[in-house]
Order: structure tokens, then sequence, then C-alpha cells
């Protein structure tokens, strides 16, 4: 693998970003978590999963990149702010100061991180992203080891200077992202002449980030001394560095991919049996040993999925990113919640705590080995269509005279591919280069009806845009009137892609 500036850069960017959680953890978190727990779970809310609905309404109306600059400049100021107002508290306990150092650390962060993903998503291969992430999570891992030994003042000045220095490195290369959607001014016409270049919402990747954050929460406050997560760096570094040595010893990487969520998947049903197990024989912190392994192993393929995503569709890694960061959050709110009521529990009321913790242990057993298994990373990773049209076509306007012979091809495909009569008619529009708001005005349907019809037409027909759908009808009626141009000596009439397709606003 060649080391470029950009893969330095990305590297350097994501290992302070990891060093900065262990002062998110021990300085602001935990002793907002003995004071005012409600509020720790409200402020999260706010500033770690709601911004990421503002980005995705703002990639929705185009509003990037015009808005990088002023989300920039606020995060460097959220992020100093902050830090003040962390440190304020440590000379004035007021519960509300601590409040507002949570939420301005949180939005200045957020950004930061979204600028590192979209970094990542500029590596030129899967392989050199692996690498790149699973040395920020070595040495970010032991950033933070090394920050816990040092007092608190300290940890609050290298973590907003951590901070800044993630958002200048990453900046430059997250940039080249945003200056692509500057181009596309609209993404929705987009993502339906290209429907398997994006990934919905609802795919099953973004659950599992959920469930799997949803453990990883229940780790993070399970044990945890006056609001303190236990340290668990080293064995991340361990994790790390293997997952390292795997990557760049394998030939191919999409060996690996499913295989370290399968290891990923068997130490968090470990470490939930240790915590079972704890409150009856003394295990220490054993479980929380164990399920930090499996976060380590469950965030690089975090990571790799948003980069495969972002790498073969520029477009759309911004919502992918968000999405992702949505999940991610609320698994973790969900688990760290679960993790302080079972903390609650210990000592009044073993039984119960043990029959919650055994009803997550069953229900991931389940989740893993019933549902997971006939799902594949590697197809999320490395499947997703590249995206060969950043804008929709444009058919002649000459097109028309074709109509009939249009027509007849596209009810030749469905009846030869299996096309429903509905499928048949918006396949037509399609090749007639219509987009999605149009097809749904004049079939009378829903956008998002007409966007399933699309994907089942373009699945049953083995194509993957609308330009291959176009060009499949364009070779269909330039097979049926060859013959008819070779007898009456004529001219072949306009094809629907004969002439250049100009790109357009859809």
């Amino acid at each position: 693998m060649k080391i470029t500036s950009n893969w330095l850069s990305v590297c350097f960017a994501g290992t302070a970003s990891i060093a900065c959680n262990k002062v998110l953890n021990m300085d602001i978190i935990a002793p907002l978590s003995v004071t005012a727990p409600l509020w720790r779970d409200v402020v999260f809310i706010i500033a770690a999963i709601v911004p990421y609905l503002a980005i995705l309404w703002m990639v929705q109306n185009s509003l990037f990149p015009k808005a990088e600059a002023l989300a920039t400049k606020v995060s460097v100021i959220t992020t100093c702010t902050g830090a003040f107002c962390v440190g304020w508290y440590m000379f004035q306990p007021i519960t509300g100061i601590l409040c507002v150092g949570f939420t301005l650390w949180e939005l200045g962060g957020l950004w930061i991180n979204v600028l590192i993903m979209l970094a990542l998503c500029q590596l030129p291969n899967a392989r050199s992203a692996a690498l790149c992430i699973c040395i920020a999570s070595l040495f970010g891992d032991l950033g933070q080891g090394l920050l816990v030994a040092c007092n608190q003042e300290f940890r609050i000045v290298v973590g907003t200077i951590l901070m800044l220095i993630s958002l200048t490195l990453s900046r430059p290369y997250a940039c080249q992202n945003l200056l692509l959607l500057d181009r596309v001014k609209n993404i929705e016409a987009v993502e339906f002449t290209n429907p398997f270049a994006f990934i919905s919402p609802f795919n099953p990747a973004f659950c599992c980030l959920f469930v799997f954050n949803l453990v990883f929460g229940i780790a993070l406050s399970l044990n945890c001394v006056s609001g303190i997560p236990v340290d668990t760096s080293l064995v991340g570094a361990i994790v790390a560095l293997c997952a390292f040595v795997c990557i760049a010893w394998s030939k191919k990487l999409e060996n690996y991919v499913d295989l370290l969520a399968t290891a990923a998947a068997f130490l968090v049903l470990a470490g939930l049996l240790c915590a079972a197990v704890s409150l009856f024989i003394p295990l220490g912190t054993t479980s929380n040993y164990i399920i930090h392994a499996g976060d380590i192993c469950f965030s690089i393929i975090r990571c790799l999925v948003v980069f495969g995503i972002g790498m073969r569709n520029r477009l759309g890694a911004l919502r992918v990113i968000a999405w992702s960061s949505i999940f991610t959050g609320c698994g973790t709110l969900v688990g760290t919640y679960s993790g302080h009521v079972v903390n609650s529990l210990v000592g009044l009321n073993d039984t119960l705590a043990c029959g919650f913790l055994c009803f997550m242990l069953l229900s991931f057993l389940a989740l893993s080995f019933v549902w997971l298994s006939k799902y594949s990373f590697r197809a999320v990773i490395f499947g997703v269509e590249p995206l060969n049209h950043t804008l929709p076509i444009e058919l002649p306007k000459d097109t028309t005279s074709n109509s009939k012979t249009l027509d007849e091809c596209c009810s030749e495909l469905g009846a030869e591919y299996g096309l429903t009569k509905r499928e048949i008619e918006i396949c037509a529009l399609l090749a007639k280069g219509r987009n999605g708001r149009a097809i749904s005005e004049q079939c009378y349907l829903s956008y998002n009806t007409v966007k399933t019809h699309v994907k089942h037409i373009y699945m049953k027909l083995d194509v993957h845009s609308q330009q291959e759908l176009i060009d499949l009808v364009e070779d269909m009626i330039t097979t049926s009137s060859a013959p008819e141009t070779e007898h009456a000596n004529k001219t072949q009439p306009t094809s629907i892609t004969s002439c250049e397709h100009k790109a357009h606003e859809a």
C-alpha cells in the first residue's frame, strides 16, 4: 500500500478524534451522569442526533457546500466554548454550565466527525481505508490510555487541541466531496435514475449499527464508578493491531469483512454472558473488555460500510454518514440507559439484573445467528453500484415519432422478463426519459411507489440505471428497424440515444 498525504491526514485526524472520546466520557458525561442523568440524555439527543437530521435536510435541498464554511466556523467556536464551559464547571460545579459545555462540545465534534468520514471516502481503495481505520483505532485507544494518566485540566486542553487538529487535517479532502454536491442541484432525480447506487435508511446494515451500539452502550455504563466508564483502551489497541496485521497480510479484504462481523458478534455474546455470570461469580470488568473488543471490530466494519458507499457514490456519502450516525447514536443512548438500569439493580435485585442481561443475550443471539447469518456486510461494502451519471439524462425532442415503436418494445420486454402491466407502463415512461415526479403525476402514484416499481423493473431487466434501460430499448428499436431500412433504402429513424445525451436539472 502506498502511503500518501491524504492517507496520513485521515489517519491522524481519526486518531485525534478517537483519543478525544476519553475527555468526553470522563470529564463531561461522567459527572453529568451522576448529577443530572436525564439532562445527559436530553442533551445527547439534541446535540448528537438531531443535527444529523438537519444535515439530511440540507443535502436534500442542495445547501452544500455553502453551509460547509459556516458549519466549520461554528464547529471551531462551539468546541472551544464547550471546553471553556467544562473548565468553568471544574471551579464552579453548576449543572447548567456542564450541560451547556456538553451540548457545545458534541455539536463541534459532530461536524468534525462528518469531515473525517468524508475525507476517508477519498481514499483510493477499501484496503487502504481499512488499514487507515485500524491504525487510527490503535493509536486513538493508546491516546485514551495516556490521557487517563493526565490531570483533568490538561485533558480538556489537549482534547480541544486534538479536535481542532482533526478538523484542520480532514477538511481539505472532505471539501472535495462537498464541492461535488454543489454541482448537482437535484440529488432526488439522480437517485431515481440510479437507484442501486444509493442505499435506503431501512437497509439491514443500519439496523445492525443500532443493535451493536446498544450492546456497546451497555458495556460503556456497566461497572462504571461515579459515572466514569471502565478504561478498556489497551484491549481496544490490541484488537486494532490484530485487525491491522490480518488485513495487511491478506490478499483480499473481502475475505475478512464478514469474518470480522462474526468475530464482533461472538465477542458481544461472550461479553454479555460474562456480565450475567459476574453478578454471582466475581469476574471484575471482564465483560467490559470483551464487549469493547467487539466494539472495535464492528467500528471498523461501520467505517468500511460508509467508505464502500461513499467511494462508489460520492453524492450519497454524506447521507450514509448521517443515517449511520443517527442509528449509532440511538443505539448508544438506549444501551447506556439500559446499562445504568442494570447498575441500579445490582445489589438490590441481582436476579432481575441477571434476567435483563440474559434477555439481551438471547435477543442478540437470535439476531446474530438467525437473521445476520443470511446477511453479508461484504455485499454492502463492495456491492454498491458505482454512480456513472451524476445528472439525469435528456432525450432528443424528435423521438416522439418513435413513441409507438418504443411502447411496443417495452411491451415485448415486459412479456419476456415478466413485468406487470404497471411496470410496463412505467418502463415506457423511463425509456422516454421521464423523471420520477413526472411518472408519479402521470400514473397517479406516490413518488415512493414509483421508486419501488423502478427498482423492480431494473432487477427484472438486469439493468442498474435509467441510462442502461434506455440503451436496452434502443438496441431493440435498432434491431427491429434495420431490415426495413435495408429494403426501403431509407435513413434509419433517430434512435432514443443516437444523439448525445445532455445533462439537465430534472
